[in-house]
């Protein structure tokens, strides 16, 4: 645009140049009325805005050269406004192979319909390895990222997706008091958990953790796929008296969608939304009774003939195994703390803010179940992604 311009702007010059020596010709015949000053008008005309308008005012209109000017004036006009009127801008645009003119697709993301990592230990059945690496890793770590999908190219993106997953929370609970002789007191959540402690330096501490049957989340509920309650319970000596804190917390299974893209290489996942309502029901031609999630809403993005379940036997096996990590206690005597077990210090180290840990816990076994769970292959490539490579797109306004 520049260099017509600049082309255009030559050849304007000239012209108009020339037009002022016919200009004075036609004085020197008598047809018009020339002065020596229209020299300058025609220069200042070759070469600036102002000089066209003066120009044309002058000649009015009448002269070869007030074509010239105007071109000068609409020239002008057109390189102010120019840069506003057309713009390029990089788009995400679908990658296409080359060598068969197909789109290119992003393989589906991790994602589970059931669920069964257990492995048969006689009559009874034991946790996979990697689910208890998970539980582990949720109870310990300090972050915890999400499962990454895999992207060739630098940007891609997936259509929502529902996946089996686990949600958790921690919620406040109530508690009694009874005080008996020697300054002993004992303190008891609904579900029974308890914890007694004799009054002694602002230092000293007691904590312990117990699975539970559960007050606000039922263990025995049909209508949630309940993998684990238990309670937390504290009791602190401070300058202004005795501080009790007590926690119930719940993990259980639950349906969550998700909305997965890669722009630069770069990996960003938002959970859309959640469902944990379920049905404890019994096949004809299942082994064990399982949990199938109902009514599931749109927002979920479950297909219509899919089936979300999780056989009982699992949950059973999930539920032993994080009975036997969440109990044990800790105690502070004289400055000296005691825990009895790593997963005990790690949770009394997560107390100042349950939510987090319980979220990166829930976190931790959802990647689990997304990479060792089961899904419907015939439908699974329903949630590939499209590669996308920023592209140049003229923008017209």
């Amino acid at each position: 645009m520049s260099c017509f311009r600049l082309a255009l702007k030559a050849v304007i010059e000239s012209c108009i140049s020339q037009g002022a020596w016919i200009w004075v010709s036609a004085f020197r015949k008598g047809n018009v009325e020339a002065r020596l000053e229209d020299f300058k008008l025609f220069e200042e005309a070759s070469t600036g805005l102002w000089g066209s308008l003066v120009l044309i005012w002058r000649m009015r209109g009448k002269h070869l050269a007030c074509v010239g000017a105007a071109i000068v004036i609409l020239a002008q006009g057109f390189e102010t406004f120019s840069s506003e009127m057309v713009g390029v801008d990089n788009e995400p645009t679908p990658f296409v192979n080359k060598s068969s003119a197909n789109t290119f697709y992003a393989p589906p993301p991790p994602r589970a319909e059931t669920w069964h990592n257990v492995i048969p230990r006689g009559a009874d059945v034991s946790l996979g390895l990697s689910t208890k690496a998970a539980i582990y890793d949720g109870i310990i770590s300090s972050t915890m990222s999400t499962i990454p999908v895999h992207c060739s190219k630098a940007n891609c993106v997936w259509p929502p997706f529902p996946t089996l997953g686990v949600c958790g929370s921690c919620t406040e609970s109530v508690f009694r008091t009874f005080c008996g002789l020697q300054n002993r007191c004992t303190y008891t959540m609904p579900s029974g958990t308890s914890i007694s402690k004799q009054g002694g330096a602002p230092s000293d501490f007691k904590f312990g953790v117990s699975p539970s049957k559960g007050s606000m989340n039922m263990l025995s509920s049909n209508s949630q796929a309940y993998i684990s309650v238990f309670d937390m319970m504290s009791v602190s000596q401070t300058s202004s008296g005795t501080q009790v804190q007590a926690h119930e917390c719940a993990l259980w299974f639950c349906l969550q969608s998700f909305n997965v893209t890669v722009i630069n290489g770069i990996m960003d996942s938002t959970s859309v939304a959640t469902w944990s309502k379920a049905e404890l029901s019994s096949e004809i031609n299942a082994r064990f009774n399982e949990f199938t999630f109902v009514d599931i809403p749109p927002d979920l993005y479950a297909k219509n003939q899919t089936r979300y379940i999780i056989p009982e036997d699992s949950i059973r096996a999930l539920m032993s195994f994080m009975d036997s990590l969440m109990v044990g206690n800790a105690s502070s005597t004289a400055g000296i703390i005691s825990y009895s077990s790593d997963w005990v210090e790690a949770i009394h180290n997560a107390t100042t803010n349950l939510d987090d840990w319980i979220a990166r816990l829930a976190l931790s076994m959802t990647n689990d179940i997304r990479q060792s769970g089961g899904q419907d292959t015939n439908i699974m490539f329903e949630y590939s992604g499209i590669a996308y490579i920023m592209a140049p797109h003229v923008r017209v306004n």
